[in-house]
C-alpha cells in the first residue's frame, strides 16, 4: 500500500511534481503558507481533543470531552483527508531552504501519524481504556494546575463529569474488536480511580458556592455511576474478547518508524541497538559494583521523617544540579525558565502511572512553571520507580527537570518558528532526558554519590529492555506475558511495574524506544559535530545548539545543522503524503 522509492530525499525535494508543485513554485511566501497550514492543522487537532487542549493551555473547551460518535469519527477522517490534499499542494519547490523542507516533513509526519493511529491502532474499536481514560484525564487536566479560579475549574469539571456517561455509552457501540488486555486495564483503572472524581475534585471546591458544590456532588454521582456500570459491562465481556491482537505487524511498524518518527532504522536495527546496549549496561553494573567495593562510602541520601520532607528535599536538589551545569559548562539554563516543583502523585493515578510523570508548561501556556509527580514515598511502595527515588533523587530530577524535560520543553516553547514551537517528537524529548543521565554521570555529578551511579546504570538497563519489548509487541513476535517476563528478567524491575509498562507499550507502539534510540542519535551527532569543529568544540555549545531546533526528529537536526542527509535520505521517500 505504501510505495517504497529508492531516491534520496535531497533529489526528491528538488523534484517538482507535475500538477502539484507548480502552483507552489509561483508562491513567493512558502514559509508563510506552510505555517498557515500548521496553525490550522494544530488548532483543529486540539479542537477535537478538549482534554489535550486544556493540557496545552488552550482553555476554550474545558467543560467538554471528546466526541466518539461514528459521525464525529467520519468527520475527523474526512478532515485528515482534506489536510492531506492540501499538503500535497505544499510539496517544497526547488530552492526551498532546508529549514522549510524540514518543516514540511514535520507536518507530513504529524498528519500521517494521526491517520496511522486511526487506521492501524484503531483505539475506538479496540481499546476500552480509551473511554474511561477520557473521563479521568479530562478531570485530571482541570485539577492538576490552577490555571483559573477554583469556581471556574469546578464548573468546567461539572460539565465534563456529566459528559462522561455519553462517552462511555459511545464506547459500548464502538468497541467492535476489543482487546482483552486493554479491557483489563480499563477495569483496573476504574477500580482504583474513585478518589480522582471525589477527593481530588472536592479539594478545589472547598471555597466554591453552596450551589456549585451541590451541582458538583450530583455530577460526581452521575459520573461514578456511569464508570462503575461501564466496569461491570467490561468485566462481563472480558472472557469473550480475544487476547492479544494488538500487534500492528512488522511492515506497519517499520513504516511508522520511518514515516512518522522519521527514524533511519528498521525494527531489526532498533532491536539490535537495544540488545547491544543491554549487554553494555550489564557490564557497567559489574564495573560499578567493583568500584564501590574499594571507593570511599561517599554521599548517602538522608532518611526522611515524612512525605513533606522528602518532597522538599527533592525540589531543593534542583539548585545543586543547576550549579553543577554552570560550573562544568554543560548547558545554558535560560533566564526565562520558570520554577520546577515536586508534587506527590495523587493516589487515584498511582495504579496507572507507577513511575510518576512530568508536567511541563503547556505548549500555549502563559505560566512558565512545571512540576513532577513523584510516587508515594512510603517505604511499603515497592514500585521500581518509587524505590529508585528513595535511594537517589538526582537522576530522576535531572531527567524530568533541569536539564531534562522541563528545561527542554521550555526552550522549545520559546522557539519563534511556529512549527518548531508546537512540535513534540518523543524520540527527541526522551532521548535528550535519557542522554542527560549518563552524560551527567560521566561529567562527575555522581562522583560522590554511589546510589546515584547505581540508579543511572539501572535505568540504562531498564530503557534498553524497553526496546526489545516495544519491537516484540508491535511486530507480534512477543505476547504480553512474554513481554512482562522479558522485563522481569532483563530490567530488574518488580512484576507490577513490568505489567504496567508492557501493557502501556502494547497500547502505544513506538514510545518505549524513544529513550535509547534518541540517546544513540545524540551521541552520534556529538561525534560528528566534534569532528567538524575540532578544537572549537565545547559541550555547552553543542547542547545549546541542539536544543535550539525544538522537539524534532534527530534525522532533521543532522540535515539542518550539518547539511548531512545520511539519516533523512532513509526515511522521507516518497515526498508526497500517502493517499488516505
Amino acid at each position: 500500500m505504501f510505495p517504497r522509492m529508492a531516491r534520496a530525499l535531497t533529489a526528491a525535494l528538488l523534484f517538482v511534481a507535475a500538477g502539484t508543485s507548480a502552483a507552489v513554485a509561483e508562491q513567493p511566501f512558502y514559509h508563510g503558507a506552510l505555517e498557515d497550514f500548521a496553525r490550522r492543522f494544530t488548532e483543529y487537532s486540539y479542537s477535537v481533543a478538549p482534554g489535550a487542549a486544556t493540557d496545552a493551555g488552550l482553555h476554550t473547551a474545558d467543560d467538554r470531552l471528546q466526541d466518539f460518535s461514528p459521525a464525529a469519527h467520519l468527520a475527523y477522517m474526512q478532515k485528515l483527508h482534506d489536510f492531506r490534499e492540501e499538503l500535497v499542494r505544499l510539496v517544497p519547490p526547488a530552492g526551498t531552504p532546508i529549514h522549510d523542507r524540514v518543516n514540511y516533513l514535520l507536518m507530513r509526519a504529524n498528519l500521517e501519524g494521526a491517520w496511522w493511529q486511526q487506521t492501524y491502532l484503531k483505539p475506538d474499536q479496540r481499546d476500552p481504556s480509551q473511554y474511561e481514560g477520557e473521563c479521568s484525564n479530562g478531570i485530571f487536566s482541570l485539577i492538576k494546575k490552577p490555571f483559573a479560579a477554583d469556581e471556574v475549574r469546578v464548573a468546567d469539571a461539572i460539565g465534563r463529569l456529566h459528559a462522561c456517561r455519553g462517552v462511555l455509552e459511545q464506547a459500548k457501540s464502538n468497541l467492535t474488536d476489543p482487546v482483552r488486555e486493554f479491557g483489563q486495564v480499563a477495569s483496573e483503572d476504574i477500580a482504583s480511580g474513585d478518589a480522582l472524581f471525589t477527593t481530588s475534585l472536592d479539594a478545589i471546591a472547598v471555597h466554591a458556592t453552596p450551589s456549585t458544590r451541590a451541582r458538583l456532588k450530583a455530577a460526581q454521582t452521575d459520573a461514578l455511576a456511569a464508570l462503575h456500570a461501564y466496569k461491570g459491562w467490561v468485566d462481563a465481556h472480558l472472557s469473550s474478547w480475544h487476547p492479544g491482537g494488538f500487534a500492528v505487524g512488522k511492515e506497519q511498524y517499520d513504516w511508522y518508524l520511518r514515516r512518522v518518527l522519521l527514524l533511519p532504522f528498521t525494527s531489526d536495527q532498533v532491536r539490535a541497538i537495544g540488545e547491544l546496549e543491554l549487554q553494555r549496561d550489564r557490564a557497567l553494573e559489574g564495573w560499578e559494583a567493583n568500584h564501590q567495593r574499594f571507593a570511599p562510602r561517599g554521599f548517602v541520601q538522608p532518611a526522611f521523617a515524612n512525605k513533606a520532607a522528602f518532597l522538599k528535599y527533592y525540589e531543593n536538589r534542583t539548585a545543586y544540579v543547576r550549579g553543577f551545569l554552570r560550573s562544568h559548562q554543560i548547558v545554558t539554563v535560560p533566564s526565562y525558565i520558570g520554577p520546577f516543583h515536586i508534587v506527590e502523585l495523587p493516589r487515584a493515578l498511582a495504579a496507572v502511572n507507577p513511575g510518576g510523570f512530568m508536567n511541563p508548561p503547556g505548549v500555549f501556556d502563559k505560566d512558565p512553571s512545571g512540576f513532577y509527580f513523584v510516587p508515594d514515598y512510603d517505604p511499603k511502595n515497592t514500585s521500581f520507580f518509587a524505590a529508585q527515588a528513595r535511594q537517589a533523587v538526582l537522576p530522576v530530577l535531572a531527567h524530568e527537570g533541569i536539564p531534562g524535560h522541563f528545561m527542554q520543553f521550555s526552550i522549545a516553547y520559546h522557539n519563534p518558528d511556529y512549527i518548531r514551537h508546537v512540535q513534540g517528537d518523543g524520540v527527541f524529548a526522551e532521548g535528550w532526558a535519557f542522554y542527560g543521565e549518563e552524560m551527567l554521570m560521566r561529567n562527575g555529578l555522581y562522583d560522590n554519590d554511589p546510589a546515584g551511579r547505581t540508579a543511572v546504570i539501572h535505568l540504562m538497563r531498564h530503557r534498553a529492555t524497553r526496546v526489545g519489548v516495544d519491537v516484540g509487541l508491535a511486530t507480534g513476535e512477543m505476547s504480553l506475558p512474554q513481554a512482562i517476563d522479558y522485563f522481569s528478567r532483563n530490567a530488574g524491575i518488580d512484576h507490577a511495574t513490568a505489567y504496567g509498562e508492557a501493557t502501556r507499550f502494547a497500547q502505544g507502539p513506538g514510545q518505549a524506544i524513544d529513550y535509547l534510540i534518541g540517546k544513540t542519535q545524540i551521541e552520534t551527532l556529538l561525534g560528528l559535530v566534534r569532528d567538524r569543529e575540532g578544537a572549537a568544540f565545547t559541550l555547552r555549545g553543542f547542547h545549546d545548539k541542539l536544543l535550539s531546533f525544538g522537539t524534532v526528529p534527530y534525522s532533521t537536526v543532522r540535515w539542518e545543522w550539518l547539511g548531512d542527509s545520511a539519516w533523512i535520505d532513509r526515511v522521507a521517500d516518497p515526498i508526497e503524503p500517502v493517499d488516505f
